[in-house]
């Protein structure tokens, strides 16, 4: 297994975070000697909806940049989810027959759910009421807000990305996507995150198209 080395850059994991979704951690391997253009991309879940609408944006986006990617096809109902062996060896053979230079993995792991307790909550509106052409009034509308619990959910998330020949990680990340408005939108800001700290550091990132 390669070591893989810690990239904590503050000012780079500000400029990944996108609406929704921040970037927690990257971790690279800086001796990597091989470019990574063409990626396979996988999403861990049985879920079917969120496997497609995850690894399609990520194709999107990976697209759009200076990468080619693909998806892995096969339907969740053919995919051996009780042997993590036969799964990985399958999605292997797929990258090497497609002949992908790397896969990348998306997994959930973990999903929090807090709640926040918001205190009672006194706002003063002034109204201003005229007393005619030269003359006016101001008074002070209060309205009182009443305690109430906030529940905010979040998704912590793994990417990493393999190598085909080798299928050792040699670039990972971690992610929190919280309280995402759809599964869409979740997705698409995701994707973002994802491909944006990929380009910026993916040791010998790909050419350009």
């Amino acid at each position: 297994m390669l070591r893989i080395a810690y990239l904590c850059i503050i000012a780079l994991l500000a400029g990944c975070a996108g609406p929704g979704t921040e970037v927690q951690r990257i971790e690279a391997v800086p001796e990597v000697d091989k470019t990574y253009k063409r990626i396979l991309v996988f999403a861990v879940t049985r879920k079917e909806q969120v496997r497609i609408a995850v690894e399609s944006e990520l194709v999107a986006e990976l697209n759009k940049s200076e990468f080619e990617a693909s998806r892995f096809e096969q339907p969740n109902a053919e995919i051996p989810w009780e042997d993590p062996g036969e799964l990985q060896a399958l999605i292997a053979e797929d990258a090497r027959s497609g002949e992908y230079d790397g896969v990348l993995v998306v997994s959930l792991i973990r999903k929090n759910r807090e709640s926040r307790y918001v205190p009672e909550q006194v706002v003063y509106q002034p109204i201003v009421t005229s007393m005619g052409p030269l003359a006016s009034t101001t008074y002070m509308d209060t309205t009182v807000i009443p305690p109430s619990y906030e529940e905010n959910v979040n998704y912590v998330l793994k990417s990493t990305l393999f190598d085909t020949v080798s299928s050792n990680p040699i670039w990972q990340l971690y992610s929190n996507t919280v309280n995402p408005d759809s599964l869409d939108v979740a997705a698409r800001d995701f994707g973002e995150v994802v491909v944006k700290a990929l380009r910026k550091t993916l040791p010998h990132a790909a050419e350009e198209k």
